[in-house]
């Protein structure tokens, strides 16, 4: 992988009311392209130990670099659950804990392409629970999918502060009723696990109103900002 032509993008997420930003979302992207994740690459990455490894210490000098830029702002960042079978993953996060306050650790939702060690469960536990002793927040992407599954998500519940719902993955597979229900229900459950609410995927005022009218929750979506990138990093 060239890291010099990789670049992170920050993506608000939005109070309901204010339209104040609460915290970004790092969007990983390639120079001169804000819209598309160069997904065959970050695949190679992260099936690769050795080139994961690489992928790492360039994660920690430009997640620095951001942060220190930046010092009155929060940030999340992706992890591939993939990534939580690698010890370089860990040792990422401890030298990041000096930040843990502006730092939310996100976990999306593909499976682990292989597991470093035996587990019983369908997700690994005991990667959130140190990731939580480390004492980052940590956010489930797209819930209701893939191994965030709902069983998965109550399993998980004492390790993470921040679920997420992507409107999109469902806005071409459901009809409009069934996906604001689908919204209600997740919501209902996230204030029923004390969590927080992300509703991603928000691209017209009509959804955001119903939003705002009847879910508790921060709103992200290009209705509010298109990625826009954080700072330029010299590496």
């Amino acid at each position: 992988m060239n890291y010099d032509e990789l670049k992170f993008y920050g993506q608000g997420i939005h109070h309901a009311k204010t339209k104040e930003i609460v915290f970004f979302e790092l969007l990983l992207r390639k120079e001169g392209n804000k819209n598309i994740f160069p997904k065959d690459s970050y695949l190679s990455m992260i099936s690769q130990q050795e080139e994961h490894q690489q992928y790492v210490k360039w994660l920690q000098k430009t997640l620095t670099r951001i942060l220190e830029a930046n010092p009155t702002k929060r940030f999340s960042f992706n992890l591939d659950p993939q990534e939580l079978e690698y010890e370089e993953t860990f040792d990422l996060l401890e030298n990041l804990k000096e930040y843990k306050q502006r730092l939310i650790i996100e976990i999306t939702e593909k499976p682990p392409m292989k597991r470093n060690y035996p587990y019983f469960s369908a997700v690994n536990v005991e990667a959130f629970k140190k990731i939580a002793q480390y004492g980052y927040q940590i956010a489930l992407d797209d819930i209701g999918q893939g191994i965030n599954s709902l069983d998965n998500v109550l399993e998980l519940k004492n390790y993470f502060q921040i679920v997420k719902f992507s409107a999109l993955s469902f806005q071409k597979k459901v009809s409009e009723d069934i996906l604001q229900k689908i919204i209600v229900l997740f919501a209902s459950i996230a204030v029923q696990l004390d969590k927080t609410f992300v509703v991603e995927g928000i691209e017209n005022q009509k959804f955001a109103s119903w939003l705002e009218t009847n879910v508790c929750c921060y709103h992200q979506g290009y209705l509010y900002s298109t990625p826009e990138k954080i700072v330029t990093i010299d590496y």
